[in-house]
């Protein structure tokens, strides 16, 4: 497989060299290259200099790369053979959480400021993919999928109840403390209240679902996803915002004249300061090829951000915010053979490839 050299100049804009590029920060084992065969499906960002982005290599295989301010390095991975990995959340540089499934079963892993290591978690009969992964500290990390909602208080994973018939329809979750934690997907939205999951009174968008969601406090989340409801192409974009007392359907942009409609898989936000808001997905421009989409928030409308589209169909699927001037979105060329890698970099004015 072909590696590519990430650094700092091809954030700006230069073309990014060929060349092998050594493991991660405190990685064990020789110099890897990121491949650029394979999809990344979710993302993490600790600080400017500290990210993590996780997801599959082609055809199979667990693929995670790190940012350390310069460049993208791959780091070795658990089920390097036949994982997969759709989700990444960190606490700090030295404790990062990443969810998938690994030849049917839940596949869990963990950064320890060293390596990642493979972590138990419980796995019911049938196939366990999980998709989404929140971390609130070191003992409160939250993981949902297929088979319902996982918790993590600092010594093991745990199965926690959820409302009945919802738990299996969870794509994403997000947690902003103890008491206050979101879990979005097509069976609706569930609440954490610190004791029980709760299902939520919605705007009702029939013949949807939601992929992505995030939260600053408890007055403040977003969630979003794709609805075809009185929509004139497919999909339509679907932006929906808790104010601490209700959701409520935001209008997103939809480009014109997609046959095959826009959709949205990822959403991101900071406290501060109150414009900063992404999600990102792609929108079709001719088939079977897609383009990359992505919104934001500048406190009071979503607007669409110009950003580049490879060719091969390209769809980004995870998305982080700094919101000093950094973004990180990812994702991949879904309509390409092999599956290409891609990495967007927000500098504070423009996205730019990096990969």
């Amino acid at each position: 497989m072909a590696a590519l050299l990430l650094a700092a100049g091809a954030a700006a804009g230069v073309a990014p060299a060929r060349a092998a590029i050594a493991a991660g920060p405190g990685a064990a084992g020789r110099a890897a290259a990121v491949p650029v065969s394979g999809i990344l499906n979710g993302v993490a960002a600790v600080s400017a200099r500290d990210a993590w982005a996780v997801g599959t290599a082609d055809p199979l295989g667990t693929l995670i790369g790190h940012w350390n301010g310069a460049a993208w390095r791959r780091v070795p991975s658990p089920a390097a053979k036949h994982g997969r990995l759709f989700a990444v959340a960190a606490v700090s540089t030295r404790d990062a959480w990443a969810v998938g499934t690994d030849l049917g079963r839940a596949l869990i892993v963990h950064w320890n400021g060293a390596a990642w290591h493979r972590v138990r978690a419980p796995s019911p009969s049938g196939d366990t993919i999980l998709q989404g992964v929140a971390a609130v500290s070191a003992r409160d990390v939250w993981a949902v999928g297929t088979t319902g909602i996982l918790h993590w208080n600092g010594s093991a994973w745990r199965q926690v109840r959820a409302p009945g018939g919802t738990g299996a329809g969870l794509t994403a979750v997000t947690a902003t403390s103890a008491r206050n934690a979101w879990a979005v997907g097509a069976v609706g939205i569930l609440r954490w209240n610190g004791t029980a999951w709760t299902r939520v009174r919605h705007p009702g968008f029939a013949r949807g679902s939601l992929y992505g969601v995030t939260a600053t406090s408890a007055a403040n989340a977003w969630a979003a996803g794709t609805s075809v409801a009185r929509c004139p192409t497919v999909g339509c974009t679907l932006i929906v915002h808790w104010n601490g007392a209700g959701w409520k359907r935001v209008r997103s942009p939809n480009p014109p004249a997609n046959p095959q409609g826009n959709w949205l898989f990822a959403v991101t936000a900071a406290a501060a300061p109150a414009g900063c808001a992404w999600a990102v997905g792609g929108t079709s421009v001719t088939e079977p090829d897609s383009g990359t989409l992505i919104l934001r928030w500048n406190g009071t409308a979503w607007k669409r951000v110009r950003s580049p589209s490879p060719p091969g169909g390209v769809n980004l699927f995870g998305v982080a915010a700094l919101c000093a001037g950094t973004a990180w979105a990812v994702g991949g060329t879904t309509s390409a053979t092999p599956p290409r890698a891609v990495i967007l970099r927000w500098n504070g004015t423009n996205w730019k490839r990096v990969l």
